[in-house]
């Protein structure tokens, strides 16, 4: 089999939840090659991940998309810049398409992954090899909050080119609208080292918080907490002061274990973030990066399910309450979260199975 994954280089989110997709899926046949489509940044962040599989994966760094871009310093969209780059990335379109509709047929790929670059699923199309598009979120509507439709439109066409969607826990129920053929699945992540765990676990006499904010997610005014009864696990970003406050190191790529580690959580609220907290069953505090569908859809369905406290940054000043409104969530309605890897490989695996079927 040769797969093609195409994710977006917004963020490490979607490259790190399709690390046990892309695992499961080389473990499955020893002669299966995975072709990935992103930006340089990503592939290195991938193959930190993917060590054991350097052979079997082909890296190419040539693909990039413009996400969501904030205003310098703040945590709201610059929407002028945002737009002005869209725009000038529509006129590269139709060459990306050329170009990897060329790279498909020249490496006999049996089908494309999209996560969640739009023009990939036209290439596909073009070629006639199956594509699945998988998320929990689309370009097209977090678009739709900003933008008229010359800006969304484009992307929605692409992404009904899929001939599969899977659809994450937590999605917007507006996607179930662009492909007929679709399957909602729960979650995925990369698996936890118990080891890992308990060596953190045994480091620490205290209760311990794990807190990574992303590289946007700066906090410009230091925060002391070592009056507080806690250890505190940072990441870069996290401006916060005390000797009960320890600094991961920079290429530290084992989040779940630290995540599985921590009696609590306080992320940025991606959804690979998350993905691993829920499937940890931790409580925890979401930092959402503005006004736009994909957040305020997580937001709005976490908060409901009382299994997140969300903020906007500036209640950090007083870390001490925020612990104490995360210990107040429910701690047992986790049940309905599990890891779908399996069923998402079986989903891309059978799919890939009969183009090879029809062209015997």
């Amino acid at each position: 089999m040769r797969y093609a994954f195409y994710i977006t280089n917004h963020g490490f989110g979607h490259a790190s939840r399709n690390v046990p997709i892309i695992i499961q899926l080389l473990k499955k046949h020893s002669d299966s090659i995975v072709y990935i489509k992103t930006d340089s940044v990503r592939c290195d962040f991938l193959k930190r991940n993917l060590p054991e599989y350097f052979s079997r994966i082909v890296y190419y760094e040539d693909c990039n998309e413009n996400g969501i871009i904030l205003k310098k310093g703040k945590m709201c969209p610059d929407l002028q810049e945002m737009e002005g780059k869209i725009r000038k990335d529509f006129i590269h379109w139709d060459t990306y398409i050329s170009r990897e509709t060329k790279f498909l047929l020249s490496n006999q790929i049996d089908i494309v992954i999209a996560d969640i670059i739009p023009w990939s699923l036209k290439a596909a199309k073009i070629c006639k090899i199956p594509s699945i598009l998988i998320s929990n979120f689309l370009w097209s509507e977090t678009y739709k909050s900003y933008y008229s439709d010359e800006i969304w439109r484009p992307y929605e066409k692409c992404y009904r080119m899929a001939d599969k969607a899977v659809w994450y826990e937590i999605h917007m129920d507006e996607l179930h609208e662009y492909c007929d053929n679709y399957e909602c699945v729960s979650l995925v992540s990369r698996d936890v080292n118990s080891t890992e765990v308990e060596k953190i676990q045994d480091t620490y006499s205290k209760e311990i918080i794990f807190v990574s904010l992303g590289g946007s997610a700066e906090l410009s005014r230091p925060v002391h907490v070592g009056h507080l009864p806690y250890e505190f696990l940072i990441t870069r970003g996290v401006n916060l002061i005390g000797s009960n406050v320890h600094m991961l190191p920079e290429d530290m790529i084992n989040t779940p274990d630290y995540i599985a580690a921590s009696d609590y959580v306080i992320a940025k609220g991606g959804w690979s973030t998350v993905a691993e907290i829920l499937l940890q069953r931790k409580k925890c505090a979401l930092l959402f990066r503005g006004n736009n569908s994909e957040d305020n859809n997580t937001k709005i369905t976490l908060e409901k399910r009382k299994q997140c406290i969300g903020f906007n940054g500036d209640e950090l000043a007083d870390i001490g309450a925020v612990i104490d409104q995360i210990k107040q969530l429910y701690s047992d309605n986790y049940s309905k979260y599990q890891d779908d890897t399996e069923k998402i490989c079986s989903i891309i695996i059978e799919m890939a199975s009969n183009k090879q079927c029809m062209l015997r």
